[in-house]
């Protein structure tokens, strides 16, 4: 999928597997959402792996601004707690021994923030996201829909050019599902960067997305406006 206009995130994934392999060209500017759809196994995860840094590539080269992060043919692997991606996954892998406070300040520490601004950053970012009133919460104490918005706090607080969403809303409650989305929408709406969105759901890549691909077999075989995304 292209961009029109110059990319920001120009990616030539290509990842090799014994019995499949990835090979797909995904292009954004700042400011894009873009959707990405498929079935289990279409090669979905390995892009956000390798968008993410959690995955080498064997082929290929990915581009984050004028920034290169991965290009094997030059020797080039950018660490992943080098890149400026924020990542939500699925099952949101807060830590367990931390409250939603020290979750979302953690990666600001990481990045040579002090404990004191770290934990003052994370308190905006929980009010920005209506949790505020949990921060001395653990997760074993939060709802679904409020571990959710402490790992998008958590990604978003870092400032991420590129945010990458797993799977965001699977984890939650059918009957919560619409309303969580709506506040993802908003929060979404106010993000700078590109943001990738990886779902199941059409439902949340046509309210979420700008844009919208379909992977099969480790490529792109269907691209363009996510509100004219095949129905499954």
């Amino acid at each position: 999928m292209t961009s029109t206009g110059d990319p920001f995130v120009d990616a030539k994934i290509v990842v090799r597997y014994p019995q499949f392999n990835v090979d797909l060209h995904l292009e954004a500017k700042r400011g894009d959402i873009i959707g990405v759809v498929g079935p289990n196994g279409a090669g979905k995860t390995t892009m956000l792996r390798a968008l993410a840094g959690l995955q080498p590539l064997d082929g290929g080269r990915i581009t984050i601004g004028s920034i290169v992060v991965d290009d094997p043919a030059q020797g080039i692997l950018v660490a992943a707690a080098q890149r400026r991606v924020g990542v939500v996954f699925q099952d949101y892998r807060l830590f367990p021994h931390l409250t939603a406070l020290d979750n979302v300040a953690f990666g600001l520490r990481c990045r040579g923030m002090n404990r004191s601004a770290a934990r003052s950053t994370a308190a905006e970012w929980l009010d920005r996201v209506d949790v505020a009133d949990h921060r001395d919460h653990k997760p074993a104490a939060l709802s679904g829909g409020q571990a959710q918005r402490v790992a998008l706090a958590r990604a978003l607080a870092t400032v991420p050019d590129v945010l990458l969403l797993d799977e965001p809303l699977a984890a939650i409650d059918r009957d919560a599902r619409q309303r969580i989305r709506e506040d993802l929408a908003r929060y979404l709406d106010g993000f700078s960067g590109t943001t990738i969105l990886v779902s199941h759901d059409g439902v949340d890549i046509r309210t979420l997305a700008k844009q919208a691909v379909r992977l099969e077999n480790g490529s792109i075989n269907w691209a363009g406006p996510a509100h004219q995304l095949p129905a499954d």
